[in-house]
């Protein structure tokens, strides 16, 4: 029994060793897109996902040792790219005409993200694995979009004109900008990680909003995001 328990107890002791405060500077891909059901007004929407990427920091300060790992609070500042795109199709009926119209648009829109983790880590200097969530909050800074559309009046299919602008927030007074009603962007979210060595760390992400992007419908981001980050220790 002896002979069992030393070698728990020891590994038990270096794993908590082994937990220091550290700053992550990290760079990710992220894929995200809408929680909506509707974009494109009369036309039927199809939602997928948008590609983009992150970059930041984290900041983790260990709080308790817990079980066989360490509990910490893990504040961070980011720059991510969310959006979405949306495939659109449908009648449209003018007068005495109908109209078959078909519309990509697609939308990366740039934040400043805060996320607050909560981190569980366990493991030693070779392989560490966590668990963490938390709250978020994001402002969002702008973006770009860009549409095309075709149009099918029974007889010919007119592809109308390729559009392209910047994405701005509140009511804009730019023909050629897109406007959404809120750039604040709260939500939740939840990730597993791993660190090799104390040299390389692995994160996976997803996050949910809990706010709308536009007012009148449905529009919460929900991103999942993948960075790798090279951990600095602050150990004395």
């Amino acid at each position: 029994m002896r002979k069992i328990t030393l070698p728990i107890v020891s590994f038990i002791f270096i794993s908590t060793l082994s937990f220091a405060q550290t700053i992550t500077p990290k760079v990710g891909y992220t894929l995200s897109t809408w929680g909506a059901s509707n974009y494109v007004t009369q036309l039927n929407n199809s939602f997928s996902s948008q590609p983009g990427f992150s970059f930041g920091v984290a900041y983790s300060i260990p709080l308790k040792g817990l079980g066989i790992g360490m509990l910490s609070l893990q504040p961070e500042v980011s720059f991510v790219q969310k959006g979405f795109k949306v495939d659109a199709q449908g009648e449209v009926s003018s007068a005495e005409l109908t109209f078959f119209i078909t519309s990509h648009q697609e939308y990366t829109i740039h934040y400043l993200e805060f996320p607050l983790m909560t981190k569980y880590e366990f493991g030693n200097d070779r392989f560490k694995f966590s668990v963490s969530a938390g709250p978020s909050i994001a402002f969002g800074l702008g973006g770009k979009y860009k549409a095309a559309s075709t149009i099918f009046d029974g007889n010919v299919t007119t592809d109308l004109a390729n559009t392209t602008g910047d994405i701005r927030f509140f009511k804009s007074k730019d023909n050629q900008s897109v406007s959404f009603d809120h750039n604040i962007d709260a939500g939740i979210q939840f990730g597993i990680g791993a660190v090799l060595y104390n040299r390389i760390a692995l994160d996976v992400r997803f996050g949910n909003s809990f706010t709308n992007t536009n007012e009148y419908n449905e529009s919460k981001n929900r991103v999942l995001q993948f960075t790798v980050g090279v951990p600095i220790s602050l150990k004395d």
